[in-house]
């Protein structure tokens, strides 16, 4: 189990911030302020997650 966090990739609009991915019930999202802390994700959801952001056009990050 691992957290993650995703951000837009830089197109000369940016900068973007880090945010924590959080799993809830459509899918994947980035957190907010009110939800701040990343879920813990499993390896299943992780390669869900990384195709995701690779179709989406997101940079992906293991939290520490």
């Amino acid at each position: 189990m691992a957290r993650f966090q995703a951000r837009p990739r830089e197109d000369g609009r940016g900068p973007y911030r880090w945010a924590h991915v959080v799993k809830t019930a459509q899918g994947f999202a980035q957190g907010t302020i009110y939800h701040q802390s990343g879920d813990d994700l499993s390896e299943a959801d992780t390669r869900e997650l990384r195709a995701l952001c690779d179709r989406m056009g997101f940079e992906l990050r293991r939290a520490s």
